[in-house]
C-alpha cells in the first residue's frame, strides 16, 4: 500500500512546484485583468512544440521551439495590452482561438492527433518523474531569485517573458487545464481570504485529494485534480468569506484592481 502511494509523490511534487511559481504569477494576472493569458500562451507553446515534432526534431528542440513561440506571443500580447488596455481580454481570446485553430490544422493529418491533443490539454500528471521536473525547478529557482532582487521589473515589462517561460515548461507536466486552474484558483482564494496561505493550503489539498481519487477510482488524473482543486478552492472561499480582499501590492482592499498591463 505504501509502495503504491509512493507512486503519487512525483506528481504531487510536480503540482507543488508549479504552484510555487504560479501563485505569484496568478496574483499578477488577476491584478492586470488578463485572466486567459495562460490559455493563449499555453496554446502557443503546444503549437511550437508540435511544429518541431512534425519536423522530426529532438525532444529538447521541441521544448525550445515551444518556449520561443510562447515568449514571442507573450511579448506581443503585452504590447497590445498596453496599447489597447480596454480590449486586452478580447485580444488574448483571439490569440488563443488562433493558436488553437492552427494547432488543429497541423494535427488534421496526424494519425495520433487525438492522443496528442488530449495530452496537451489534460496532461499526464500520474506519469511525471523526477527528471521531468528538473528544467522547471531550475527556472523556478532562477525566477524566485530574480523576483526577490528585481520584484519591480517582474511586476512590469519582464512579467510577460517570465510568465511564458514558466508556463511553457509547466504545460508538458500538467496539461493546459490544470496549469490554468493552478494559476488562477489559489491566487483568487488568496485575494478573497486575505492572504496567501489559504490559497496555498487549498491548492495542496486539491492536489492530494485529486491524485488519491484518480489513483483509487482509475479516473483521468488531470481532469480529476482540476475538479478537486476547484472544490477545495470553493470550500476555502466559503470558509473565509466575507473577508477583505488581499492585495499583493500592499495590504488589502475591497475592490479588485485591474492594475496596469
Amino acid at each position: 500500500m505504501l509502495a503504491e502511494l509512493a507512486i503519487l509523490l512525483p506528481p504531487l511534487a510536480a503540482g507543488a512546484l508549479v504552484l510555487s511559481s504560479h501563485l505569484l504569477l496568478g496574483e499578477q494576472v488577476l491584478k492586470r485583468g488578463i485572466l486567459f493569458i495562460d490559455l493563449a500562451v499555453a496554446q502557443l507553446a503546444a503549437l511550437g512544440s508540435l511544429l518541431a515534432q512534425q519536423q522530426n526534431l529532438s525532444s529538447l528542440q521541441a521544448i525550445l521551439a515551444g518556449m520561443g513561440l510562447a515568449v514571442a506571443g507573450a511579448l506581443l500580447i503585452g504590447y497590445w495590452c498596453r496599447r489597447f488596455p480596454w480590449q486586452r481580454e478580447a485580444i488574448i481570446g483571439l490569440v488563443y482561438a488562433g493558436a488553437a485553430s492552427v494547432l488543429l490544422l497541423v494535427l488534421a493529418w496526424d494519425p495520433h492527433a487525438g492522443h496528442r491533443l488530449s495530452r496537451s490539454l489534460n496532461g499526464d500528471i500520474l506519469w511525471v518523474n523526477w527528471s521531468d521536473m528538473l528544467p522547471l525547478a531550475l527556472l523556478t529557482l532562477a525566477v524566485a531569485g530574480f523576483w526577490y532582487w528585481q520584484a519591480r521589473r517582474l511586476t512590469g515589462w519582464a512579467f510577460y517573458p517570465v510568465f511564458a517561460l514558466l508556463v511553457s515548461l509547466s504545460v508538458p507536466l500538467l496539461g493546459v487545464y490544470l496549469v490554468f486552474v493552478t494559476l488562477i484558483a489559489p491566487a483568487l482564494v488568496a485575494q478573497l481570504s486575505g492572504g496567501r496561505w489559504p490559497g496555498i493550503l487549498s491548492a495542496l489539498a486539491g492536489y492530494v485529494l485529486g491524485l488519491l481519487l484518480a489513483w483509487r477510482l482509475d479516473w483521468p488524473a488531470g481532469a480529476t485534480v482540476v475538479l478537486a482543486l476547484l472544490g477545495t478552492s470553493i470550500a476555502a472561499i466559503l470558509l473565509k468569506a466575507p473577508r477583505r480582499a488581499y492585495s499583493p501590492a500592499g495590504g488589502a482592499s475591497s475592490n479588485i484592481s485591474s492594475g496596469s498591463s
